[in-house]
């Protein structure tokens, strides 16, 4: 870390970690690039959002605790306080919707409310935290923006993630004009337990993307494009599905 440079605290989605880790590098590239350094805990599992929607509220305690006490280590080692950046709108919202509710009795509160006040998921805390609305990178294609239900409700950026898109030397954005309705079925255990319901919620979207010419679908939640991406290779369609973070590192 050079002396420029400003820590933040990563968290990574276990489903980014586990399945798409090349969207971690593309977070860190973008974070870096605007002086911000991340300190990344690789003891770190899941915040428990998961867990928290099955209803299993001990094992969500469990988790949750974990990820404020590696932060509160993190900060007390060095006398003073981070961001939390985490590339997913869905654990963002989860931590500073939730964490009050399953950690109040388990935390400090003082460590408890220090860590919920410095969560960012991080289009925002590019756009709204940093103040940076353009990021020189350049990805020359045509993109659906998926606004997810996590983005529309559990964590609501102010529209930092269609500032940044906008903003992307090349790209031609083709905005949801259905999203206020529209759900991709990810969340919780819906897919699972109404596959066809969940199929068809996908395929809407999928195939709206598609019809408007899209080359590529994006999102800031990585569970949502997930379940896009394996509707579109299960029915052929010739879309691709790419997480914003990806986008903003830009193409080389």
């Amino acid at each position: 870390m050079s002396d420029s440079q400003q820590t933040v605290f990563l968290y990574v989605p276990c489903q980014m970690d586990l399945f798409q880790a090349e969207t971690v590098t593309s977070t860190i590239t973008v974070l870096d690039r605007l002086g911000q350094f991340c300190h990344y805990d690789m003891g770190s599992t899941c915040c428990g959002r998961r867990f928290f929607m099955e209803g299993e509220m001990q094992y969500a305690k469990d988790l949750g605790y974990q990820v404020i006490k590696s932060y509160t280590e993190y900060c007390d080692l060095h006398k003073k306080t981070f961001p939390v950046v985490i590339p997913d709108s869905a654990c963002s919202g989860f931590m500073r919707r939730h964490f009050d509710l399953i950690l109040k009795n388990a935390t400090l509160p003082n460590e408890l409310n220090t860590f919920i006040g410095n969560v960012w998921e991080l289009c925002d805390y590019i756009v709204n935290g940093l103040r940076v609305d353009s990021l020189d990178n350049i990805f020359a294609h045509r993109v659906f923006y998926f606004k997810s239900c996590a983005a529309k409700h559990l964590y609501p950026s102010n529209g930092a993630p269609e500032i940044l898109l906008k903003n992307t030397r090349g790209l031609d954005l083709i905005e949801d004009e259905e999203e206020k309705n529209c759900c991709c079925g990810a969340n919780g255990r819906f897919a699972m337990l109404n596959p066809e319901a969940a199929e068809k919620m996908t395929g809407e979207i999928v195939l709206r993307a598609y019809n408007a010419g899209a080359e590529y679908i994006t999102s800031t939640d990585i569970h949502c494009l997930q379940l896009l991406d394996a509707y579109k290779q299960e029915h052929g369609v010739d879309v691709g599905i790419i997480h914003i973070a990806d986008i903003l590192k830009g193409e080389e």
